[in-house]
């Protein structure tokens, strides 16, 4: 007896049970390949094993070697079925299958795929782990939306730059409002602003890194709005949705962020150097025109490093999600014999082919803008950050870079002129270097969430910033960031191991609840003050 329960529990099969025209019966979560031979245990989580065959889950993706082995391993399940000895007319008898079963892969959007032999996906849907946007689509975060009417994409660029110009525009005129503090309305507006974009950024990226979180629907959709904050213009205006012949991928995204930023430098350059001319060449040289050129010099600085500081995020994330380490590899076999790999950040584009080895070595070259924006920064605030004995210095180009650089010094103390540096480094790490290693394991996560919280401590223990209201602002920024972050690794929880007196519905709600009202209280502080 003991023997029998031994092998019933380590073979997978009933022994207790009639054979009829076949081997013994497998229990549940067994599964055979022959129908005179042994039962095997379930593989993977990922498969349904009932009946002594093999289903693919829901939210689950494999991709069969040849549409043969698919069809041969269907007609082995009919046969297996017939519990008589009609069994030898069916199928031409086929009593084994021999062929390899495909490699099963979660699927970054669960409901997005289907499951089952061919492993279709949802509506919107397709290709790779059922990750590429179908036409009439686009990716919004790590979903697939519909496509919105032409009116109401019009409405949306509209809407973007008239919240650009309202930005701009006190940006441009308010250096000679003076506050109360002596702080200009330029400075205020930019220190306020720069603290509200970098959380938003660090929400919406820490999305993108950890997409196969369960966010839930009414914080991604606040993460949506926040890619307006990072001048992703093809965020902005989904340029595919104009027309279905148009076809967006992370190249065009790539070449977008890169092209952006240097023009902008570009643009400024001939601005600047146009204006110099046609003040020295053309109008008559006086006093006032030296100081207009000084102006326009501390502008061009300025509104350089501005739009370098918005879009370095996004720009470092396209460049990390563009290296080989960022591919994942589809493979049709459990062996790893026949793979196919694709980027994890855009599944429609394959890895180690001609096209895309010309865009890696492209993002190589632009790790260097990657590692040395910062350093460059932190340079030139140590160089020009107005000490006692620069304050009266006759250097006229040192005076334009301080001006310029101002917003990123004026509201920290006098001993953390560098903080800015390491709130770059902090946004660098969340929304960009963890794209590397932003696999499906509550570790990765569990790093970002450490990181967040050191982030705080620090902050709330050096009290960096000056101002009341902006430091309670900063530092209410990084809780909501750590709050994201903790709040991530329980979603990864699966509901079934939850208690069962817990109400899962309740609970679900609780949390949307608790993240929407941390997340927005950001955005409350500002619009209150």
């Amino acid at each position: 007896m003991l023997l029998k329960r031994i092998l019933f529990v380590f073979s997978g099969t009933q022994y207790n049970k009639f054979a009829m025209f076949r081997a013994c019966p497998c229990i549940d979560q067994f599964y055979r390949l022959d129908r005179f031979g042994p039962c095997f245990q379930c593989y993977s989580v990922g498969l349904i094993c009932g009946n002594e065959t093999v289903d693919l889950n829901p939210g689950f993706y494999w991709k069969w070697e040849s549409q043969e082995n698919r069809e041969l391993y269907e007609k082995f399940k009919d046969s297996l079925r017939i519990q008589d000895s009609t069994y030898m007319y069916a199928n031409n008898g086929l009593t084994r299958f021999n062929r390899s079963f495909p490699k099963v892969y979660a699927c970054p959007v669960p409901s997005a795929c289907l499951g089952g032999m061919t492993s279709e996906c949802s509506l919107g849907y397709e290709g790779p782990v059922c990750a590429v946007c179908s036409k009439g689509y686009y990716r919004m975060i790590n979903t697939c939306q519909e496509c919105p009417s032409k009116k109401w994409l019009i409405g949306q660029i509209s809407l973007t730059s008239i919240f650009l110009l309202l930005i701009i525009l006190p940006l441009m005129y308010g250096k000679r409002l003076a506050a109360t503090t002596g702080r200009s309305s330029t400075d205020i507006v930019l220190a306020r602003l720069k603290i509200f974009i970098s959380f938003y950024q660090v929400t919406s990226g820490t999305f993108d890194a950890f997409s196969y979180v369960q966010w839930p629907k009414a914080l991604l959709q606040l993460g949506t709005y926040a890619k307006f904050l990072q001048l992703n213009l093809l965020q902005i205006a989904p340029v595919n949705c104009f027309s279905h012949s148009i076809e967006v991928t992370i190249y065009t995204s790539f070449m977008t962020s890169v092209v952006v930023t240097l023009g902008f430098v570009v643009i400024a350059i001939i601005y600047y150097q146009l204006r110099r001319l046609y003040t020295t060449k053309v109008k008559n040289y006086n006093t006032r025109d030296v100081k207009d050129l000084s102006e326009a010099k501390e502008a061009c600085f300025r509104y350089v490093f501005l739009l370098m500081f918005t879009m370095f995020p996004t720009t470092s994330a396209q460049v990390f999600q563009m290296l080989p380490s960022s591919c994942h590899a589809i493979c049709a076999d459990i062996e790893n014999k026949s793979c196919r790999s694709y980027l994890r950040s855009d599944y429609s584009v394959e890895c180690f082919t001609g096209a895309y080895n010309n865009f890696v070595v492209l993002a190589f070259v632009m790790l260097f803008y990657v590692v040395g924006f910062p350093l460059v920064t932190f340079f030139l605030l140590w160089r020009y950050y107005p000490k006692e004995a620069q304050n009266n210095s006759p250097d006229q180009e040192r005076n334009e870079v301080q001006s310029a650089l101002s917003f990123l010094y004026e509201n920290y103390s006098s001993n953390c002129w560098f903080w800015k540096v390491l709130e770059l480094v902090r946004k660098l790490s969340l929304t960009s270097v963890l794209v590397l290693i932003g696999r499906e394991s509550r570790t990765y996560l569990g790093v970002a969430s450490i990181m967040s919280g050191l982030c705080t401590v620090i902050f709330a223990s050096y009290k960096p910033v000056s101002d009341r209201f902006e430091h309670w602002l900063q530092l209410t920024s990084l809780l909501a960031t750590c709050a994201n972050m903790n709040s991530g690794l329980l979603l990864k929880i699966p509901g079934e191991n939850l208690s069962s007196g817990l109400r899962t519905d309740v609970e679900g709600t609780g949390i949307t609840a608790l993240l929407l009202s941390v997340n927005v209280f950001v955005l409350g502080m500002i619009v209150g003050k």
